[in-house]
């Protein structure tokens, strides 16, 4: 029997329909040489049985543990039951296109770890527009910390090896919805191999649920994320940091219609270093006092 080349890694609670979805998906790729591990934090749906409809077209295995919360210990779980040297996240509301492994596979001997873009669909089905990574500029650790993250989970493959050495996904509570992130900034402590395909290779749904309590939450745990790591860089690194992060919550307060909270994060982003940033928030600004 040949050696498994792939891993496909799914963490899921209680959207049977959904995993469903993802995993016809994966019966459709046209590289065939993986296994899929679904790992459920506690659901208390039907997720079972569906993942045992797919046991004759997939070689897959199902894990099952009370439920903790988060993605970050289910897909530790998987980590630790992959049997192939290259790991794959996939949520259960996403899902690939049929040449997403067979084109991934052409790469394997160029990078650690690889990702791509994704289409976004919303919750009608509808085609929205792509959720793009972009090329990393080195030191990776520098180009993400100072302009935040390019990795969509859905869309990445990574050696084993690495995860393993950066000691998984932290299961801090404070970084749930940031986990992802932070991985993909310790791996880059530990290597500059990151490899983007400009292309879309699956698609990102938008479940259209989010509320103002989650972006607040989301606010938060990405300023946790932030401090722990800002002791690692230089004055002029952590002016940058901040200014894109001022950017980001900036955004997410003015799509909230937060708009006096909105404007003082753009007045601090305005003074970053980086001109995209800058005229973003420039037009923010502009835009904002003007309606």
């Amino acid at each position: 029997m040949n050696k498994l080349t792939f891993s496909v890694i799914i963490p899921t609670y209680n959207r049977a329909e959904l995993l469903g979805r993802a995993l016809r998906s994966l019966v459709a790729q046209t590289y065939k040489n993986f296994e899929v591990i679904v790992c459920d934090d506690g659901s208390v749906d039907h997720t079972k049985e569906v993942v045992e409809s797919f046991k004759n077209d997939l070689n897959i295995k199902y894990i099952w543990e009370e439920n903790w919360g988060g993605p970050a210990r289910p897909r530790n779980n998987g980590i630790k039951a992959a049997s192939s040297e290259w790991i794959c996240f996939l949520d259960d509301d996403d899902w690939w296109y049929s040449n997403k492994l067979s084109y991934v596979n052409n790469y394997l001997d160029k990078a650690d770890i690889i990702h791509h873009d994704l289409d976004r669909f919303d919750a009608k089905g509808k085609k929205v527009r792509k959720l793009k990574g972009r090329q990393l500029e080195r030191p990776v650790f520098i180009d993400l910390i100072t302009r935040g993250n390019a990795l969509c989970t859905s869309s990445v493959v990574v050696k084993r090896e690495l995860l393993e050495k950066v000691n998984l996904f932290d299961e801090d509570r404070n970084l749930i919805a940031s986990e992802d992130f932070d991985t993909w900034l310790k791996i880059s402590r530990v290597t500059e191999k990151f490899l983007y395909i400009n292309k879309s290779l699956g698609a990102y749904w938008i479940s259209g649920t989010n509320i103002s309590r989650s972006a607040e939450d989301y606010c938060n745990r990405q300023n946790y994320l932030y401090q722990k790591y800002f002791p690692l860089l230089s004055r002029t690194e952590r002016f940058q940091a901040e200014a894109f992060m001022s950017y980001s919550f900036g955004r997410i307060k003015q799509k909230l219609r937060f708009k006096k909270q909105a404007i003082e994060l753009f007045k601090i982003s305005i003074h970053s270093n980086d001109l995209k940033i800058k005229l973003k928030s420039f037009l923010m600004l502009v835009l904002l006092k003007l309606y």
